[in-house]
């Protein structure tokens, strides 16, 4: 073979070798799946902002004491009893149940909602544990001594 046929060989498997690494590339960069940063947002938002308006939302039935309060008296097992009968503890875990069953699982979304001064003895503990992802918010309420944490996880 000559000289000038062994370079145009060269040359055309140089340009086979680029055609395979486009080819490449463009599968697996170009249709790659996008990633849904904006599921990622919501779930966020929606746990840091159902926590939030949880907290502050007022007991009707507990002379109008904000959940927060009611938190802080369960954790402090001070005895406070509400209108309706209920300890704070139990006020406050149907609340929630309430409040959630009217949204979360309406939506059909999973969550886990717990309220705790020792991470391993919950005093609330409503919905499942997220098993894969999950976005969370916790709110920590001062206590005295210590802090009680609320948190709610939305799985996904």
């Amino acid at each position: 073979m000559k000289k000038g046929q062994m370079e145009i060989l060269g040359l055309a498997i140089v340009v086979v070798l680029l055609l395979l690494a486009t080819v490449f590339v463009v599968r697996f960069v170009a249709f790659k799946k996008p990633t849904d940063f904006r599921k990622d947002f919501v779930s966020s938002e929606m746990a840091s902002n159902m926590i939030n308006t949880f907290i502050d939302t007022t007991a009707k039935d507990c002379s109008n004491t904000k959940m927060a309060d009611l938190l802080r008296d369960c954790a402090q097992e001070t005895g406070l009893i509400c209108n309706n009968g209920q300890g704070s503890c139990a006020y406050v875990e149907s609340t929630a149940t309430e409040i959630f069953s009217k949204t979360l699982d309406q939506w059909k979304t999973n969550y886990e909602f717990l309220a705790y001064v020792d991470r391993n003895s919950p005093l609330i503990e409503l919905g499942n544990a997220c098993l894969g992802q999950k976005k969370s918010k916790i709110y920590p309420i001062p206590l005295t001594p210590g802090a009680m944490f609320v948190k709610l996880d939305i799985c996904g």
